[in-house]
């Protein structure tokens, strides 16, 4: 039947394909769903691959003496190769392990139903003897500061910097907090990085 499925994963990040693969290995019907409009969830498109495509981007303009006539709208037209290549990586898993791919936002509305919202305001109804929900993490917004103000970016929102500032202030010094601070340093901004911790990285190896 249309529309019928063993299990229908929402969430095409490195968890829900991880679901996707091993379900379709074990013979169910899967499908994939994700409201990006390429599969590969938050991990390819604004958090991991985003950030280690510029942070390589912007070593080899430094390596190579060219960053005078680079900007971060330069990082990010490399960038934009990068994930492109990894759409097309994951399509590829899909499409050979006859995963079928819905694009649009899920919503559950019982047990075995989920309505399935695309970009064009379409709906279209999906049953499935289970779902896996692998919708990953999205950057913390605490209540008092006002992220719609121009000025005042997250780890997401950064990747639509139109504007080239001549310095920024990046507030938790994690992982992806201190490859941006690499990243626009490496461009001769002058960053102020705060963070909470006693050292950068704790949890990683000295």
């Amino acid at each position: 039947m249309k529309n019928q499925y063993n299990v229908i994963v929402i969430g095409s990040g490195p968890g829900g394909e991880g679901a996707a693969m091993k379900c379709t290995k074990e013979g169910l019907h899967v499908a994939m769903c994700d409201y990006f409009s390429m599969i590969g969830g938050s991990c390819t498109h604004r958090s991991t691959i985003p950030s280690k495509a510029l942070r390589h981007a912007s070593e080899i303009l430094y390596e190579t003496n060219s960053l005078a006539d680079a900007n971060f709208q330069t990082l990010l037209t490399k960038a934009e190769f990068v994930i492109r290549e990894q759409f097309n990586l994951r399509k590829g898993f899909y499409e050979r392990n006859l995963v079928d791919i819905i694009d649009g936002r899920a919503a559950i509305l019982d047990a075995h139903t989920i309505t399935v919202k695309q970009s064009n305001g379409v709906e279209e109804t999906y049953t499935s003897d289970y779902f896996v929900i692998a919708t990953g993490s999205r950057p913390y917004h605490p209540a008092d500061i006002d992220f719609t103000h121009p000025r005042i970016l997250d780890s997401d929102t950064v990747l639509k910097l139109k504007d080239n500032p001549r310095s920024l202030t990046i507030y938790g010094a994690g992982v992806i907090g201190c490859e941006y601070a690499s990243i626009f340093r490496g461009l001769r901004i002058k960053v102020n990085l705060i963070n909470t911790r006693d050292k950068l990285l704790a949890f990683l190896d000295d």
